[in-house]
């Protein structure tokens, strides 16, 4: 590759040259033209393959491969710098179509299962970047998005590691051969393979009580006490809320670590796609961080073997990923599976997720993550924020960590950028009032992106299952102050067949939440699907308008129906008048009429 590159420089036109930079020009369109030529042709290859290897697992990798040269092909700019990458999935391909060659689901119990699994976990891991950066080109309009070299560079280092594995299932089909024609020699070609295992297969170390952890101390207790007493826990909420951070919390605390030593397992699920995810996925998580090698047909027997030595904490981090699997094998097989290992005497689950579709069959203690108090959210505020001292800036917060709703997340990431930038409070206050949800992007990741998170529960699948109806509702909840009068929302959105269905899915994928008889949603969330998703349609304003217009000229002294609706929805019906006061100048006289009835009734 060095080599070529030198090459290349030889024969480059000097600066001086008129038609240099003409002729740059039609180079770089000619090297592009080349190499979507190879990327068609690569995906063409691969799909022919993906048709012919014999196991699932080698199905869906191609399958990702695929989408991740799809992608580049349409939205990439720097094509020539991904031209590695490309070349890296053609190998795939031909490593895949060669290792499984006349291959059953039984040669998945050792190497060769393993050395797939490993590189279904690095293939999706590079397609959630991928996709990742082609919505960041989305939201901001872009046509296309560049990579960056070292990124690039990073997921080439970690496919390199992932075939090296193939070689390495290659070698130990040649052992048994080799075992059986020359036992000596082969004995010793065992230890060589078994080296390798006790190398790569090793458990993971449980991760540390997180240094920015503040107003949980009573929960934490809380969830220590049932955890000792062998209750199974889903700690469910919004994206940024905390729960992964609880969970590590209670992981640290001297009752769990008296009670489970060193089997405490964080297993994380974060980086994969729930409509990708495959049962083979899930344990190949799972038994990584437990540090043992799969070399059976049955895992799930082979795991429970495994924890039922002695008692057990395991953490299922981010479970929303494979609660919301859309692929059928992973729906069947994964609940039953946890189910399974749930019921292991002394070993205790706990689940972190943004969805409330947990697994059936175990007796799950569900804890709502709440918002932080206020002396707590001011304590992470300037924990992180330094340019101003708590004691003397306290109370120029307040109205800001109330209008964050509290959020652990959003609090975190705007102190970071107040810090970063070196505003102050004053300045910080102004980028909100004019930004919103704009301030909480100062990175790529769910950690430093609200934008980030949000995306990523908008993209699930029972989301994504709503299609524009969700987003309509979504809408709708964050025009009104006060959320959607769940009683009159069938009254209020006629247009919207299913609105209580759709509520119930954003429910339960925490993008919404009930409080008395209004689906609400947080502030922050409401300032994203504002600034963000496609405003109010204006179907679903006429209707809102029409409803609450005809309440206020119905509305008597009496305590009927109409003044019941005018006394519970009094901020939806006064933010519509006063949003048709400032914006709809034809309908002044009536909005006029309203608003006298409306003030002085």
């Amino acid at each position: 590759m060095v080599f070529k590159r030198a090459k290349a420089r030889w024969f480059k036109k000097p600066k001086d040259d008129p038609n240099a930079k003409q002729s740059s020009s039609e180079t770089k369109d000619e090297q592009d033209d080349n190499v979507n030529q190879l990327l068609g042709a690569t995906i063409a290859a691969i799909n022919v393959t993906k048709d012919l290897v014999p196991i699932d697992l080698a199905k869906g990798i191609l399958g990702t491969v695929a989408n991740i040269l799809s992608i580049a092909q349409s939205v990439i700019k720097n094509k020539s710098d991904f031209l590695v990458i490309a070349r890296k999935c053609k190998t795939i391909r031909k490593v895949l179509e060669r290792a499984t060659k006349n291959a059953t689901e039984d040669d998945l119990r050792g190497s060769l299962g393993d050395a797939l699994s490993e590189l279904n976990i690095s293939v999706n891991s590079i397609n959630s970047d991928v996709v990742s950066r082609k919505e960041q080109g989305f939201w901001k309009r872009l046509f296309s998005v560049t990579i960056d070299c070292d990124q690039i560079a990073g997921w080439e280092k970690d496919l390199d590691r992932v075939l090296v594995l193939f070689n390495i299932s290659g070698f130990r089909m040649q052992w048994q051969c080799c075992q059986y024609q020359y036992p000596k020699v082969g004995s010793h070609f065992g230890r060589w393979c078994m080296s390798l295992n006790a190398f790569r297969y090793r458990p993971k170390e449980p991760p540390s009580r997180p240094s920015m952890f503040y107003g949980r101390d009573d929960l934490v207790a809380e969830l220590t006490n049932l955890v000792v007493n062998d209750k199974h826990i889903a700690l469910i909420g919004p994206g940024g809320m905390g729960k992964s951070s609880l969970a590590k919390a209670i992981l640290n605390e001297k009752l769990v670590q008296e009670r489970f030593a060193d089997r405490r397992y964080f297993v994380t699920y974060d980086g994969l796609d729930p409509s990708t995810i495959t049962f083979d996925a899930f344990m190949t998580r799972f038994v990584g961080v437990l540090g043992i090698e799969l070399a059976g047909a049955d895992p799930v027997d082979q795991i429970s073997s495994f924890l039922r030595v002695s008692s057990a904490l395991v953490v299922l981090d981010n479970a929303e990923t494979f609660e919301e699997a859309s692929v059928s094998l992973a729906i069947s097989k994964i609940p039953p599976a946890i189910a399974e290992i749930a019921d292991i005497p002394g070993v205790i689950l706990i689940l972190t997720s943004r969805s409330r579709r947990n697994a059936p069959d175990v007796q799950w203690i569900t804890k709502d993550v709440l918002p932080l108090d206020m002396s707590s959210a001011q304590a992470v505020f300037f924990q992180i924020y330094h340019h101003a001292s708590r004691s003397g800036a306290e109370e120029d917060i307040k109205d800001l960590l109330k209008e964050l709703d509290f959020h652990p997340l959003s609090i975190s990431l705007l102190a970071n950028a107040a810090q970063q930038n070196g505003w102050s409070l004053a300045t910080l206050l102004k980028r909100w009032n004019n930004k919103h949800s704009g301030v909480l992007n100062q990175g790529v990741g769910k950690l430093q992106s609200f934008s980030f998170t949000m995306r990523l529960s908008l993209g699930s699948p029972s989301v994504q299952t709503l299609r524009e109806d969700g987003r309509r509702a979504l809408a709708v909840i964050a025009f009104l102050p006060q959320g959607l009068n769940e009683d009159l929302a069938s009254d209020l959105l006629p247009s919207l067949l299913q609105v209580d269905t759709i509520c119930n899915v954003l429910c339960r994928q925490s993008l919404v939440y009930r409080q008395d008889g209004f689906i609400r949603m947080l502030v922050p969330i409401r300032h994203f699907v504002r600034d963000s998703l496609p405003p109010l349609d204006a179907t679903c304003l006429r209707e809102i308008r029409a409803f609450y217009y005809h309440t206020v000229r119905q509305c008597s002294d009496a305590q009927d129906q109409h003044a019941g609706i005018f006394i519970s929805d009094h901020l939806n019906i006064e933010h519509m008048v006063a949003f048709d006061l400032a914006r709809i100048p034809d309908g002044t006289q009536e909005t006029c009429n309203i608003c006298c009835w409306f003030f002085c009734a």
